[in-house]
């Protein structure tokens, strides 16, 4: 197999002011080689100062079955010979497809993927979001549950797309995601599409907090400790942060189960009808996301304490300063897509904002604005054209003080326009003057002099009690 050749910037038309990476060699390459990893050299990485440690970055993307996406994605079967797009002759019990007795979101004479219904069973609604909606589902075979992302195709916006020479046109979020490999990242495990859809298939992350006695503590970090908080009001019923397996598929109420068999018949000559028989409608549930808000939301105090809120603001620093040197730029971390378990770990979700170069090169303006208005910084608020690495520093900002405060830095957006930061006293102790100064060095509202990814994961804040990760 012929080396990748490098990353390199993909001009878009519809967005002159910036660009997304070519990827469409990684996937050409992960659909072919499940055991593919490329390292971006040494060289090609960003240079932060002549004393710097550079270490390669592994880029290795997950494999795509054509099977699962529809039928005219592959031009010919000499373009991808390992993959077949004639489906498989159906064998087993058969399911059914309509979508809206998962959730009222589906159109209600909309099918599932076949595929995918063979694999999945589709269980709660998570959430809604510009581009589509989020359910969990349970994977047939083994009974691990999973998120899975409806993405609606049309809401996708023409910058929002790139260019695959093997599948077509695919949503930069699908693209990155496939790509990204880190412990604070949820992974990509599976995609899907119809009509209508695509079905992001990934990692389901987080579970209830509970309160832990001092001796549980110490599984953590010796200086950290888990929150003492409640499960949330709106889970519906999850034990232990491993669900455990599911019934036989067989049983399934998906399962069209209009079999006849007479009593005298043999096994082998039982007859299965394409009929829908005693099918039973699933009950549709709002399961809790566990997401970084709802943790906050549910401490006593309304905010972490700072043991814990540097322990979770250091793994979201680690991760940002990954994307980075691959020249990737999330550009709408905030709370509620920070998901995290009852031992603190934070995965970062939702990549449908996030914006892709070549790291070698110098980073772009952008004209138009990606997030929550909320975590805008003031270059953006002034609607100024930005750059998305201090941008997301802005962001670090803003939710290092949710973390320690339990509010927002800002009372107006006048007051984040000209970065007049407003610290909320934490009672009894006070939020320590590190602290303080790692916050207002991202706010600065200047971002020429706004302080960079590197200095904030040196910043002595997080130094002081430095969690494993970093």
């Amino acid at each position: 197999m012929s080396p990748l050749p490098k990353l390199k910037p993909l001009p878009n038309p519809h967005h002159p002011s910036g660009g997304v990476s070519e990827l469409s060699e990684l996937f050409k390459t992960a659909s072919i080689d499940d055991g593919f990893a490329y390292t971006l050299p040494t060289a090609l990485l960003p240079s932060n100062g002549p004393d710097s440690q550079q270490e390669s970055i592994t880029v290795a993307p997950r494999p795509i079955n054509p099977r699962h996406l529809s039928k005219g994605r592959l031009s010919s079967s000499e373009i991808n010979p390992f993959f077949s797009t004639t489906p498989s002759p159906h064998s087993g019990p058969s399911y059914n497809t309509r979508a809206h007795l998962h959730s009222s979101k589906f159109p209600r004479t909309h099918r599932l993927n076949l595929h995918f219904v063979e694999l999945y069973q589709l269980e709660d609604e998570l959430g809604a979001g510009g581009y589509g909606f989020v359910m969990t589902a349970r994977q047939r075979l083994s009974g691990q549950e999973v998120a899975v992302k409806f993405i609606i195709k049309e809401k996708v916006p023409e910058h929002a797309w790139m260019e695959d020479e093997l599948l077509g046109r695919l949503p930069t979020e699908i693209a990155l995601l496939n790509t990204i490999n880190h412990q604070n990242v949820v992974k990509f495990l599976d995609l899907f599409e119809d009509n209508i859809y695509f079905y992001l298939v990934q990692e389901l992350h987080g579970s209830p907090w509970q309160n832990c006695e001092e001796e549980d503590i110490r599984e953590i970090d010796s200086l950290v400790s888990t929150p003492s908080l409640s499960p949330s009001a709106s889970e519906r019923s999850l034990d232990s942060s491993e669900p455990a397996t599911p019934p036989p598929t067989t049983s399934s109420h998906l399962i069209n189960s209009d079999t006849h068999t007479s009593t005298n018949s043999d096994p082998s000559h039982t007859k299965q009808t394409s009929t829908l028989f005693q099918f039973k409608r699933p009950e549709i549930t709002r399961r809790a996301s566990h997401d970084l808000f709802e943790c906050i939301e549910q401490s006593e105090e309304k905010r972490l304490p700072e043991a814990q809120s540097r322990y979770v603001f250091a793994q979201v620093v680690d991760v940002v300063h990954h994307l980075d040197s691959l020249g990737i730029a999330h550009r709408d971390i905030k709370d509620e897509n920070l998901v995290i378990d009852k031992n603190l770990k934070v995965k970062l979700i939702d990549f449908g904002s996030a914006c892709a170069i070549d790291p070698t090169k110098p980073r772009p303006y952008y004209t138009q604005f990606f997030g929550t208005a909320a975590y805008a910084s003031a270059e953006i608020l002034l609607k100024k054209k930005y750059q998305a690495a201090p941008a997301e520093i802005w962001t670090l900002g803003v939710l290092l003080s949710y973390l320690l405060t339990g509010t927002s830095p800002f009372p107006s957006m006048r007051d984040a326009i000209e970065g007049k930061v407003t610290i909320t006293d934490v009672p009894d102790t006070g939020l320590p003057e590190e602290a303080v100064d790692l916050m207002r060095r991202c706010l600065d509202p200047n971002p020429e002099t706004r302080i960079t990814i590197q200095q904030v994961k040196e910043h002595p804040w997080l130094k002081s009690s430095t969690p494993s990760l970093l």
